[in-house]
């Protein structure tokens, strides 16, 4: 899990769940309204896959919600095929991110 907090006030967090060998879901992304639009939920995003990465994990997954498609695709998850719903995203050493600031960043 990873949270982001503005003066001690909780305003998002990302939480994954894996096998820890090959595959990890994303279970929920949640930034306060206020927060939305200025990077927080990249942040988040992107703590959770370099988490994957340093597990090895390459296969990450997730269901989003209604309106948010577009935050994931931008943030390099593809569409899973019509009879495979969801989205998926691919970790090899071309979309390798990395870290600067991290906002927190407790074991997952």
């Amino acid at each position: 899990m990873v949270s982001a907090y503005s003066q001690n006030e909780l305003i998002g967090c990302g939480r994954i769940i894996s096998d820890g060998y090959l595959h990890a879901f994303i279970t929920e992304m949640i930034i306060h309204p206020c927060y939305q639009r200025q990077g927080v939920g990249k942040n988040i995003l992107n703590m959770l896959i370099s988490k994957c990465f340093d597990a090895d994990i390459r296969d990450i997954q997730l269901f989003c919600a209604k309106g948010k498609k577009e935050f994931y695709l931008n943030n390099g998850f593809a569409e899973r095929s019509n009879d495979a719903p969801g989205m998926q995203y691919r970790i090899n050493s071309n979309n390798r991110i990395k870290i600067k600031h991290p906002i927190s960043h407790p074991e997952m």
